[in-house]
C-alpha cells in the first residue's frame, strides 16, 4: 500500500469514527469533545499539504493507532457499529478483539472491558458481526466468563462488607469492583441501600 493510499484509508476511518462518536449513547459528553479533536488533529496532518510531505511511515501508523485506542480496547454495540463499517468500506485495518482475548484467557483484560461486556452482551450476541464472528459455543463461553466476572466482583465486595474493612493488598481491586458494579446497576440485585452506604463507608475510612 502507497503513503497516499494508506492516509486516504485512515481518512475514511475518521469519518467513521466521527460520525459514530457525534451520534453516540455510549460515549461520555466529557468524552466526545476529546475524539472530535482527535479526528481534527488526524485530518489536519493528513490533509495539510506541508505536514503530509514530512510523514514518514512510522508516524502515519502513530496517527492510525491513536484513533484506534478506543474502537480495538472496548466491548459495545457502538464499537461493533464502527467495525462493521470498517469492514463494509473494505478499509484494510487489523482489530484487536477484547472478546477473543476474554476467550483465550478465560478473563477481561480490564475492568472497563469487563463492565461493557456486562452491559452491552445481551445485545451484542445477536447481531450478526458478533454471531459470524464467535461459534454458538464460544457465546455460551462468554456468557460464563461475563457471570464468573460479575460473581468474582461481588464477591469481593461482600467479603469487606462482612468484615468491614478492604484489605491493602485488595484496595485498587476494591475500586474496580465498585466501579464495575455501579456501572452495571447491578448494587439492587445483591444488596441493600444500607449495604451500599456501608460499603461507601469502609471504603472512605480506608487507610493506607
Amino acid at each position: 500500500m502507497t503513503k497516499i493510499e494508506k492516509i486516504e484509508q485512515i481518512l475514511k476511518t475518521v469519518e467513521i469514527h466521527e460520525k459514530i462518536v457525534r451520534k453516540s449513547t455510549e460515549i461520555d459528553n466529557e468524552t466526545k469533545p476529546y475524539f472530535l479533536e482527535l479526528s481534527k488533529f488526524t485530518k489536519d496532518c493528513l490533509t495539510n499539504e506541508s505536514k503530509v510531505s514530512k510523514l514518514n511511515s512510522y508516524q502515519i501508523k502513530s496517527l492510525e493507532n491513536e484513533l484506534l485506542i478506543y474502537w480495538n480496547e472496548t466491548i459495545s454495540v457502538e464499537t461493533e457499529k464502527f467495525w462493521t463499517e470498517i469492514l463494509s468500506k473494505k478499509i484494510n485495518i487489523q482489530r484487536k478483539e477484547p472478546l477473543k482475548f476474554a476467550l483465550d484467557k478465560k478473563r477481561f483484560r480490564n475492568v472497563e472491558q469487563g463492565i461493557g461486556a456486562r452491559k452491552y452482551w445481551s445485545e451484542l450476541k445477536t447481531i450478526n458481526s458478533v454471531k459470524d464472528n464467535f461459534s454458538k459455543t464460544e457465546i455460551v463461553k462468554i456468557d460464563q466468563i461475563i457471570t464468573e466476572d460479575e460473581n468474582k466482583r461481588i464477591g469481593i465486595l461482600e467479603k469487606c462488607l462482612t468484615k468491614k474493612v478492604i484489605p491493602k493488598s485488595q484496595y485498587l481491586k476494591f475500586g474496580e469492583c465498585m466501579a464495575y458494579i455501579t456501572n452495571c446497576e447491578l448494587f439492587s440485585k445483591y444488596m441493600t441501600e444500607k449495604d451500599v452506604d456501608e460499603l461507601h463507608e469502609i471504603w472512605r475510612n480506608f487507610k493506607s
